[in-house]
């Protein structure tokens, strides 16, 4: 697998206008992307100036050069050059996965329907039975101090 590493440094005045522009725009044309397994819109949160990154996971190398040429990327591109979000240029780098565990999240599990829940709390609320104590340990058969 091959990341697709981007980071930008956003303008103050158009941060909210960059961050729709991820989302509806680049993230949208991602997903129409042969070998594009999945990606990360990114804001830096310590940064003092806005800046971001973003994270795209490939199949392989051939299909993240595939993917420079498709006229979907290049028409991302103008669009995102013609705005003018970035204050300097924004820094790319591809790297190669060698070990990984979960890069890509996938949806949290469904959470149990609230009728079941019920019948959990239920089965809670009922008194619990009660049952001998267990006999202490010298009325245990077995052997006995004495060897008896």
């Amino acid at each position: 697998m091959f990341v697709h590493i981007w980071r930008m440094r956003a303008r103050k005045k158009r941060i909210k206008d960059y961050e729709k522009f991820g989302r509806e725009v680049t993230l949208p044309s991602l997903t129409k992307l042969n070998g594009c397994l999945g990606g990360h819109f990114i804001k830096v949160f310590e940064a003092r100036r806005p800046e971001y990154l973003w994270l795209v996971f490939w199949k392989d190398q051939k299909a993240l050069e595939q993917a420079r040429t498709n006229p979907v990327w290049r028409e991302q591109i103008k669009k995102f050059e013609a705005a003018k979000f970035y204050k300097s240029i924004p820094l790319e780098v591809v790297c190669e996965t060698l070990e990984s565990f979960g890069a890509l999240e996938e949806k949290p599990p469904r959470l149990a329907p609230k009728t079941k829940a019920k019948k959990v709390k239920k089965a809670a609320e009922q008194p619990v039975k009660e049952t001998p104590e267990a006999e202490p340990p010298s009325a245990l058969p077995g052997p006995t101090p004495e060897g008896e």
